[in-house]
């Protein structure tokens, strides 16, 4: 009986937990298809790139071949008028891929963060493959 229940709760916690490969996959898979996004928008002559990074994969980051400031990075996040490249900017991005942070690195390897990162992670930040 009791061997029961410790295997029916073992089958519960590994349902109730998608392997965090799968969610690896799909944040490096949204984040490609964000910076195609990016490429084909009349954002393409500033490179932008986005990948996934963080121990977890779960930080969308968006690197720039320009430099960016404060008021550029604000209107691409919160998506206001002609930086609104994804309907409701990146955080609606963000949340619909179930990032948990972002990044944003400029040419200058200036770095502003949203959402759940430190900003000693952000540094340190890698994409993921």
């Amino acid at each position: 009986m009791t061997r029961s229940i410790l295997l029916v709760v073992l089958a519960t916690a590994c349902i109730a937990k998608p392997p965090v490969t799968g969610h690896r996959d799909t944040h490096v898979t949204a984040a490609h298809a964000l910076t195609q996004r990016y490429a084909t928008s009349r954002f393409s002559a500033w490179h932008i790139r986005a990948t996934a990074g963080g121990s977890d994969c779960a930080v969308l980051i968006l690197q720039t071949g320009i430099i960016l400031d404060d008021s550029m990075i604000e209107a691409m996040h919160y998506g206001a008028g002609s930086y609104d490249t994804y309907s409701g900017g990146m955080q609606r991005f963000m949340r619909e891929h179930a990032f948990r942070a972002m990044a944003y690195r400029d040419v200058s390897g200036r770095i502003w963060t949203y959402g759940d990162v430190a900003s000693d992670e952000a540094e340190a930040l890698v994409p993921c493959r």
